[in-house]
C-alpha cells in the first residue's frame, strides 16, 4: 500500500505427544513459521508445572494433597513449608510410615514450619508408629498456641500402629489444649485400627474429662474390652458435654456388660448423638440394656430425666442380638431413635404420651412429672387403673398448682 512489497507469509505445526517430568502425557505443539526476510523461528507450547512447581508457586487452584506426584515426601515437604495454599491433606497409603517413621516427621515438621490454615489431615493406611505418633503430636501442640491460623482441624489416622503409647502421645497433644494460653484444634479424630487397648483407651478418655472441642472420636476395631470400657470411657462420657460420635465398632471384646455400661452412661450423656456398636458381640440382653436407657418407662420423671433424649442413630447390626424374644423390641427401638430425632422437648412428649396411654405402668405418678397438656391423659389411665373415679379426684387435690389457675 506504501509502495512496501508484501512478504509472502507460510507456517508449520507439528503436534506430538511427550511426557513431562511427572510422566503424565501431554500434547507438544512446535510452529515454524517463514518469511522471505525472515530467519526461521521455534514456537514451543510449555508443559503444565509440575505438582512440586504449584506446591512453590502457591498455585490458587491447589487446595488438596492427594499423594506425592512421583516425587520423594522429602521434596514435597521442602515445598510446603513456603505453601499457603493446601488446607487438606489425603495422604493416605503414601508410605511414611517407612525408615522409622521418616516422612512422616517431616511432613508434620513441614506443617508446623508453614504456619498456614488447614482443615483436614489423612495419614491413613501408613503404618505409622511410635516416632510418627510423637510428630503428630508434635503438630497438634503446635496448632493449639495460635487461634488465628488454626481451628476445626479433622485428624485421620486410620490403620497405622500407633498402640497405647501412640495414642497416649496423641491424647496428651489434645489435652494440653486446655491449658492456659492454648486452645483445642482438633474437632474430628479417627484412630481405627491401630491396636489400642484399655490402657490407650484411659490415656483418650483422660482426654474427653476436659476436651470441649472434640466432636468425633473413631476407635473401630481396636482391641477394647468391656473392662476399659466400664473402668475409663464411661466416666468421661458422662461428664463430656461435646462429643457426637462415637465409633467402637468392631471391638468384640465390649460384649453385653459393654453394652450395660454404656446404657448407663446414655442416662447422664445428652450430646451424643451416634453410637456404632457393630461386631461388639452384643446379644439380646445388651441391647434391651441400651434400649431401656432411650426410653425407661419405670416413671414419668424418669421418662423425662433418665432417659436418652439426643441420641440419635444407634448402630447395632452384626451383633448376634436378633432372638426371638427380641424382635419385637426392635420397631420399639426404632421408634425411640425415631422420637429423639425430633429434639429433645418433643422426645419428651412422644415418650411420655406412650407411656401414658400403655396398659403398663405405675399406679400413683405425680402431676410435677409431667407437661400440663398431658394431664388429661394422665387422668384417664388412672381412672382405666383404678376403676373409680374417688382415684381421679384424689388425685385433682393433690395437685394444688393445677387448682390455683
Amino acid at each position: 500500500a506504501d509502495g512496501k512489497k508484501l512478504m509472502k507469509m507460510e507456517e508449520w505445526v507439528s503436534v506430538s505427544l511427550v511426557l513431562d517430568q511427572e510422566g503424565r502425557p501431554f500434547r507438544q505443539t512446535r510452529r515454524w513459521t517463514e518469511a522471505a526476510s525472515m530467519h526461521n523461528k521455534v514456537e514451543e507450547v510449555r508443559p503444565p508445572p509440575t505438582l512440586l512447581e504449584r506446591i512453590e508457586q502457591n498455585d490458587p487452584t491447589l487446595k488438596e494433597l492427594a499423594g506425592f506426584g512421583g516425587y520423594s515426601c522429602h521434596r514435597i515437604a521442602t515445598a510446603l513449608r513456603k505453601n499457603s495454599t493446601i488446607t487438606s491433606f489425603k495422604l493416605s497409603s503414601c508410605e511414611l510410615g517407612s525408615d522409622r517413621d521418616d516422612g512422616c516427621v517431616h511432613l508434620m515438621q513441614a506443617l508446623i514450619a508453614r504456619r498456614s490454615s488447614l482443615k483436614r489431615i489423612s495419614l491413613a493406611r501408613n503404618s505409622i508408629g511410635l516416632n510418627g505418633a510423637a510428630a503428630v503430636a508434635s503438630f497438634i501442640r503446635a496448632s493449639q498456641h495460635d487461634s488465628s491460623i488454626y481451628h476445626s482441624i479433622r485428624l485421620d489416622l486410620l490403620q497405622n500402629c500407633f498402640g497405647d503409647e501412640g495414642s497416649r502421645l496423641v491424647a496428651d497433644a489434645i489435652a494440653d489444649g486446655t491449658k492456659k494460653d492454648n486452645i483445642q484444634t482438633i474437632v474430628d479424630i479417627g484412630l481405627e485400627k491401630n491396636r489400642i487397648g484399655n490402657d490407650g483407651l484411659q490415656h483418650l478418655s483422660n482426654m474427653l474429662h476436659g476436651n470441649n472441642t472434640l466432636h468425633s472420636l473413631r476407635l473401630g476395631k481396636n482391641e477394647i474390652s468391656y473392662e476399659g470400657v466400664m473402668r475409663s470411657l464411661v466416666p468421661a462420657l458422662k461428664k463430656n458435654t461435646t462429643l457426637r460420635v462415637l465409633d467402637l465398632s468392631g471391638n468384640r471384646q465390649i460384649k453385653d456388660l459393654g453394652a450395660a455400661a454404656l446404657a448407663d452412661a446414655l442416662s447422664f450423656n445428652q450430646t451424643l448423638e451416634t453410637m456404632i456398636l457393630t461386631k461388639c458381640s452384643i446379644t439380646e440382653k445388651g441391647a434391651m440394656r441400651l434400649l431401656e436407657a432411650l426410653y425407661d418407662c419405670t416413671s414419668p420423671s424418669v421418662v423425662l430425666e433418665k432417659s436418652n433424649h439426643t441420641l440419635r442413630e444407634l448402630i447395632v447390626c452384626q451383633n448376634p442380638i436378633l432372638s426371638t424374644s427380641f424382635v419385637g423390641h426392635t420397631t420399639f427401638l426404632r421408634d425411640a431413635i425415631n422420637w429423639n430425632q425430633q429434639g429433645i422437648a418433643s422426645s419428651r412428649i412422644y415418650k411420655l404420651n406412650n407411656f401414658l396411654m400403655s396398659s403398663e405402668g405405675p399406679r400413683y405418678v405425680h402431676s410435677n412429672d409431667i407437661p400440663i397438656e398431658l394431664i388429661p391423659k394422665l387422668l384417664y389411665k388412672i381412672w382405666r387403673i383404678d376403676k373409680s373415679i374417688d382415684a381421679v379426684y384424689s388425685y385433682i387435690r393433690g395437685m394444688p398448682e393445677i387448682v390455683e389457675i
